[in-house]
């Protein structure tokens, strides 16, 4: 994935430049005092130096379920959005030029918020968002990768102008999880008839009625999901459909019921269903 970013990078800056042959050379090495002793001509050279996890766009949610037709689903845990940062330095004997060929590489980068598509790959077909680029900023809490006067110490080079360019990748490392689908669930509860003394030898728990929660999809061809909604009718409950045309509902007794698929509050088609079951689909 790195490697891809760096390829990303060379090829925004080429066509935006307008750089034609080997006029300049666009690097990603370390800019450490014997690789710049060796260079001949102009260079921009972009030095990854940190690799950090974005804790701001860690979602509350470690994981997501994918239902699938076959009854199964797909339990995927969400990928790591990490932030890429490389420091962007030009490389020519004489000041004006260096300033310029920097400027110059700055201005392309400041046109384009999010990495353009046309220049992606399908190694980021599943990014969930638009990769964001942001170029010269600084994050408000600073650390030692900060201090641009310490990597170059490190490098043992000396001091020059550098613009932070900052890329962040969702990084999917995980395996999806496949398991059964969970159609019904029963739910009990348990009543302490030794109040205030549970460890009461005459301690008695009697167990309450079974409640069942239960869900399936429904399908169709002719009618838009966006159009329909079910109903129990014996318990006069409306379930809606998520945009996949699952449904769910909890607290319902063992026995038989009706439920009714409305299309437009009008009713569809009426269905039998026993709970608990091995199946509650519905398909149009």
């Amino acid at each position: 994935m790195i490697h891809d970013v760096d390829e990303v990078l060379r090829k925004l800056l080429i066509e935006e430049m307008e750089l034609k042959g080997n006029d300049v050379d666009i690097v990603f090495d370390q800019p450490k005092r014997e690789w710049s002793s060796r260079l001949s001509k102009p260079t921009l050279n972009l030095f990854l130096f940190n690799l950090q996890e974005n804790l701001i766009l860690r979602t509350a949610e470690a994981y997501k379920t994918v239902a699938n037709p076959d009854g199964t689903s797909e339990i995927r845990r969400n990928p790591v959005r990490m932030d890429l940062r490389y420091l962007m330095t030009a490389w020519v004997k004489e000041p004006e030029d260096e300033h310029l060929l920097l400027s110059s590489a700055l201005m392309a980068l400041l046109r384009y918020p999010f990495l353009p598509k046309r220049f992606l790959s399908d190694v980021f077909k599943n990014q969930p968002t638009p990769i964001p680029l942001v170029v010269a900023t600084h994050t408000e809490k600073k650390g030692p990768e900060d201090k641009f006067t310490e990597i170059w110490g490190v490098l043992d080079n000396e001091l020059r102008p550098g613009i932070l360019i900052t890329l962040t990748v969702a990084l999917d490392p995980y395996k999806p999880i496949i398991a059964k689908q969970v159609l019904t669930r029963e739910l009990r509860f348990m009543q302490d008839t030794a109040i205030g003394d549970p460890d009461s030898p005459t301690s008695t728990k009697a167990p309450s009625k079974s409640y069942w929660g239960f869900g399936g999809k429904v399908s169709s061809k002719k009618h838009d999901l966006s159009t329909l909604s079910l109903v129990l009718v014996e318990k006069n409950q409306k379930m809606e459909l998520d945009d996949e045309g699952n449904f769910s509902i909890t607290g319902v007794e063992e026995g038989d019921y009706t439920l009714d698929i409305l299309v437009n509050e009008k009713v569809l088609k009426r269905r039998k269903i026993t709970v608990p079951s091995s199946n509650y689909d519905v398909e149009l």
